[in-house]
């Protein structure tokens, strides 16, 4: 059975946002709790029981305690927040790809349940952090996403290798681009080349790998459908395009 979970409109969030932006982080955890205004979706499934949202409240709370909230983060400690976040909701949240692409899921996530830990993560001045217009940007979608995509499964057990061996420039540049991080094989793989001990040895950096070989297959996904192919396949292409690209940067004049 699909589980709903409770959404808010753009305009009830922006509302709430506005209301936001003068309260400490202690008032806004008073504030905390299934909006009145919350809707779910009609195509079926079942509301998600409150108490599930509770627990789910307190294990992103947990995450940003790890990371030192509610005193102000420092970089390192906003990171160590977002690998421990994605894969905390990627693990609790029993979601669908097709309600997770829901944006109000994530507008009613943030700035309902959990207002004082987006407060704590990124302030109260940019709307796409708690807006769920642009799920590439919001504090919670962008980070299910990175972890539903490049998460693997051996025998039982789920995996975030991926995850934790990439870093945040590197995620930008995967799922920044929809056409890339939308699809989870070619995401995988592209992660798991540019984890590859290889690249630490080549004599280019690896920011510079990662933009020549996105660019590269901006270029090729009009003609390739990377979600018709097994991920064997995907993983060959894959690894050609980055050692092509390897090779040019390598070759180009000083």
């Amino acid at each position: 059975m699909t589980v709903l979970y409770p959404r808010i409109t753009p305009a009830e969030a922006a509302r709430l946002l506005a209301d936001y932006d003068s309260l400490a982080l202690h008032d806004l955890r008073s504030r905390a709790g299934v909006s009145p205004y919350a809707f779910y979706g009609t195509t079926g499934g079942m509301p998600v029981e409150g108490g599930h949202l509770d627990h789910l409240s307190d294990v992103l709370r947990a995450c940003a305690q790890q990371a030192g909230y509610p005193h102000p983060p420092d970089d390192a400690q906003k990171i160590l927040f977002d690998r421990a976040a994605a894969k905390a909701l990627h693990i609790e949240m029993t979601i669908t790809p097709a309600e997770a692409g829901q944006p109000d899921v994530w507008s009613h996530l943030a700035a309902c349940l959990v207002p004082d830990v987006v407060a704590w993560r990124f302030g109260t001045s940019s709307p796409k952090r708690w807006i769920g217009t642009g799920l590439v940007r919001h504090t919670f979608a962008r980070l299910w996403w990175q972890a539903h995509a490049l998460v693997e499964t051996r025998g039982d057990s789920t995996h975030y290798d991926l995850l934790d061996g990439l870093s945040e420039s590197d995620l930008n540049q995967i799922f920044e681009r929809r056409s890339i991080g939308g699809t989870p094989p070619l995401a995988r793989a592209l992660a798991r080349e540019l984890t590859e001990p290889r690249l630490q040895t080549v004599p280019v950096g690896r920011r510079a790998v990662v933009r020549d070989v996105t660019k590269r297959l901006r270029r090729l996904l009009p003609y390739t459908s990377f979600v018709c192919l097994d991920e064997g396949t995907v993983q060959r292409r894959i690894h050609a395009i980055v050692t092509e690209s390897v090779e040019a940067l390598t070759d180009q004049p000083a």
